[in-house]
């Protein structure tokens, strides 16, 4: 079920410049990503369908903001019709080439369509699944910002805190700028070159 979306006044005190700024920050990095990686997405697009020739990209049910459904891309990492829920933590349903994908964060560059369409963000809460959105508690907080491509691991960029540690995301909210969003994905790109996951 959806949240009920604030009051325009309500809403624009409670986001302030937030949303003009990261959309058109979304909007624009999420162009010139594509474009930029556009080779890749067809080198990785033929590797996956040579290894069973099954479907290249995965299609995940999930809930962006304000409790809203739409479809996650991906590139597929497992058994041809395998269920993206059970199997994407299963090793023996993920392929050879979708393990090396999962190791490099490389099967989620198709999510820079999900944001290019307005469904994510570049950075925020990563997605929730279906079944996970309607425990009570903080979980309900992300559904008040768009679920990012790049998670909050990185967000909190200074004071003492353990790299795993969960970031609120009132915190991420209150603390928004366009230097923290760029420090964010400068700091997961580093984290990926390095081996590091970031989901």
């Amino acid at each position: 079920m959806a949240l009920a979306r604030p009051h325009q006044a309500r809403d624009t005190q409670l986001w302030g410049r937030f949303p003009v700024a990261k959309t058109l920050l979304d909007r624009i990095g999420a162009a010139v990503l594509l474009l930029v990686t556009a080779p890749l997405f067809v080198v990785i697009a033929l590797v996956v369908w040579l290894e069973d020739s099954g479907p290249v990209l995965a299609r995940d049910g999930r809930i962006g903001q304000w409790g809203e459904r739409f479809v996650m891309l991906r590139f597929r990492s497992t058994m041809p019709h395998s269920s993206p829920e059970l199997s994407r933590h299963s090793l023996h349903q993920t392929t050879r080439v979708g393990r090396l994908l999962r190791r490099a964060s490389l099967d989620e560059l198709p999510q820079l369509i999900n944001v290019l369409k307005g469904d994510m963000s570049l950075v925020g809460p990563r997605p929730q699944a279906p079944h996970a959105a309607g425990n009570p508690g903080p979980d309900l907080r992300r559904l008040l910002l768009k679920p990012g491509l790049v998670g909050l691991r990185h967000a909190r960029v200074r004071g003492r805190r353990q790299e795993d540690e969960p970031v609120d995301p009132d915190w991420y909210r209150r603390n928004w700028s366009l230097a923290l969003d760029l420090v964010i994905l400068w700091r997961s790109i580093r984290s990926v070159l390095g081996g590091t996951s970031v989901r």
